[in-house]
């Protein structure tokens, strides 16, 4: 299965966006010295819904920032976070380009503090637009960070 039908299968399983980038992203070769599914859903749970389903920051986007967090941040305060901040720029500025912005209310066109959100979430959103946006976020999340090793 590749990195986008991963990344899909996590998030219609009941993963959250960010969760299901992040964990279909660190299970790549070279990413992730830890186990993923021992700590990767917790991390991610609260940036579902634009951060807590506030509707800010795409999940998705998250995720991947998260991955790339993974696979290049640093260990300790005296490394150079540079090579980390400029594969993010560069994932960041990618998914603005790709979708017209970053925030999850403006990519989805719902409020998911409302029933009426929650509703038109789950009937048609999840599928038609949010499965496109996390299956891109994981592919390039990965390419950025295969670019920046």
């Amino acid at each position: 299965m590749n990195l986008e039908d991963q990344a899909k299968r996590h998030f219609n399983s009941g993963y959250n966006c960010a969760g299901s980038v992040l964990l279909a992203v660190s299970k790549e070769p070279g990413v992730s010295r830890l186990s993923p599914e021992s700590f990767i859903p917790r991390i991610a749970t609260g940036f579902g819904g634009g951060v807590g389903r506030n509707g800010d920051i795409c999940g998705a986007l998250s995720g991947g920032v998260m991955a790339i967090n993974i696979a290049l941040g640093r260990d300790r305060s005296e490394d150079s976070r540079d090579p980390c901040y400029q594969a993010v720029d560069r994932f960041y500025n990618d998914f603005v380009k790709t979708f017209g912005t970053c925030k999850c209310r403006e990519l989805t066109g719902v409020d998911l503090k409302t029933l009426q959100g929650k509703e038109a979430y789950q009937s048609q959103v999840h599928q038609e637009r949010c499965n496109p946006i996390v299956a891109w976020s994981a592919k390039r999340a990965h390419q950025v960070i295969q670019e920046s090793q």
